[in-house]
């Protein structure tokens, strides 16, 4: 029983539930670019997962002082004293080193190890200066940016205009996610704590479980998510995909349409609710993410077969929900 519980304290720190999507960016960089070696894919897929162990295990480790604001998060391992600071530090550089080491083993060459290296810093400098400096979400996405170029230059470096196109989607849907998403589910101890979020200094905070909502951050993420809709037609406008022959493509069209109206559905209500409510809000957050993931996947689907397909939209799904469930025992309310 000691022993369970050890472990399921190490993947928690992990942030094992979202693993599997941060590991699929350098995989949905190289499939646009025409690699289907499932080899090399699944390196990709490795290589990724150590890149979202390095970055969540250290982002822990920095805003441990900040989490400590919070009573909602009075058990996350760090906080607790289940796991050391100095263990979780030894396990996001051993991350980071095997990160660095399997591309330059596999993929020995100029621009995969560059664009890691790009990745990796812009990852490294929101874990550090994320709650200091508002703004930083969008260093993030540019990690993500980089990651998803990454895996597409590990097939070739004749980049498309589809490619940039992805690694946009990437970079905007991911600096979202942080920005709004983070902003609201940590500014109740971000206010208290003094962080320097652009949640906080747009005037977002949480008042006697209030929580309050100014319009210049709806004004903000009503337009980053309209930013993402727009990049979403464009890759499906790509001549590669060209969803727009609806008897052809009859299917994805409905699919589209139904999460889009999902993303804004969530969207609407986690901007709009009144009451502090942490774990609705993880609820929200959690299928507004899958959505936006969904609608990638979904507008990718003609340039890559049947099967590549389904296993971009199940494996993060099945794997999201079973390690939530094991870990924290529901489905979608993992304890960040």
């Amino acid at each position: 029983m000691h022993l369970r519980k050890g472990l399921v304290g190490y993947f928690q720190l992990l942030r094992i539930q979202t693993a599997a999507a941060t590991a699929l960016t350098p995989v949905i960089g190289a499939l646009v670019m025409g690699q289907f070696n499932l080899s090399i894919l699944f390196i990709l897929f490795i290589i990724g997962f150590f890149y979202h162990v390095f970055g969540f295990v250290f982002n822990e480790y920095i805003d441990i002082k900040v989490d400590k604001k919070s009573v909602d998060l009075e058990k996350k391992p760090l906080i607790s004293g289940a796991i050391s600071r100095q263990r979780a530090l030894f396990i996001a550089a051993v991350s980071g080193f095997f990160t660095c080491f399997l591309t330059i083993y596999f993929f020995f060459s100029l621009l995969p190890i560059l664009f890691l290296i790009i990745s990796l810093s812009f990852g490294g400098i929101y874990d550090f200066f994320g709650k200091k400096i508002p703004g930083l979400d969008f260093a993030l996405g540019l990690g993500f940016f980089f990651l998803c170029l990454m895996g597409a230059s590990t097939f070739s470096s004749n980049f498309t205009s589809l490619t940039y196109l992805v690694c946009l989607i990437y970079f905007i849907h991911i600096s979202f996610n942080n920005s709004v998403e983070g902003g609201l589910k940590d500014v109740d101890h971000d206010y208290l704590a003094g962080a320097k979020t652009l949640a906080t200094i747009m005037g977002v905070s949480v008042q006697n479980m209030r929580l309050k909502v100014t319009k210049k951050f709806l004004a903000f993420s009503y337009i980053l998510k309209f930013i993402f809709v727009l990049l979403i037609i464009l890759l499906f406008l790509e001549p590669q995909i060209n969803l727009l022959n609806f008897e052809k493509n009859t299917v994805q069209l409905i699919l589209v349409v139904f999460f889009v109206i999902v993303v804004f559905f969530t969207m609407y209500n986690f901007l709009n609710i009144s009451v502090f409510d942490r774990s609705k809000l993880k609820k929200l957050f959690s299928l507004h993410e899958m959505s936006s993931f969904f609608l990638l996947v979904i507008c990718l689907s003609p340039l890559i077969d049947l099967w590549s397909t389904l296993t971009l939209i199940f494996l993060p799904f099945i794997w999201y929900i079973l390690t939530n469930f094991i870990l924290y025992g529901k489905f979608l309310q993992p304890q960040v």
